[in-house]
């Protein structure tokens, strides 16, 4: 008898708490955004190494400021000396998605000075905040040899191409 009387009011309140709980998760979905912060500078060597900072934002915006050896005039717009354009959702999307085959957030934070080093190539600073994470990783060019070292590379050409930076430093 209790079963009885009270079972259609449990299955009030059940359908009223999923209702609830989907239109929550609806609008979740439509507003998320990444909470991705990129920031990476290349120092000088050297050499002709392009000097750059370079700064991304979870809505795309994307900043870049050459220093030394980069063409910075090609047509974008210029506000206190940085050149700022937009990157597509498709792009963040690649950008995440390369940090996370790189394993980024695995990486040791010393990584970057480890292996075989050579004193005169250029040092990558790399900044990453993602998924409330957060790393900074030096990377001195002129050590390599393993394989931590070789997926941090491979990850910061591959921001220069989703970036494009080429079009800022010339080949």
């Amino acid at each position: 008898m209790f079963i009885v009387k009270f079972s259609p009011l449990f299955f009030v309140c059940l359908s009223a708490a999923c209702g609830h709980s989907v239109s929550q998760t609806a609008d979740l979905t439509s507003t998320e955004k990444p909470d991705l912060y990129l920031a990476m500078e290349r120092t000088r060597c050297l050499g002709n190494c392009p000097v750059y900072e370079l700064e991304v934002l979870q809505d795309g915006q994307v900043s870049f400021e050459g220093f030394s050896f980069s063409e910075k005039d090609f047509g974008m717009t210029k506000s206190n000396g940085k050149i700022k354009d937009t990157l597509s959702a498709k792009e963040i999307n690649q950008l995440i998605s390369e940090i996370d085959n790189a394993n980024f957030f695995s990486l040791s934070a010393d990584v970057g000075e480890s292996g075989n080093c050579a004193t005169d190539h250029s040092t990558v600073i790399i900044s990453i905040k993602l998924r409330n994470e957060e790393k900074k990783i030096n990377h001195n060019l002129g050590c390599g040899g393993t394989a931590d070292l070789m997926k941090l590379e491979n990850l910061e050409n591959k921001i220069d191409e989703i970036v494009e930076t080429k079009r800022w430093i010339g080949e």
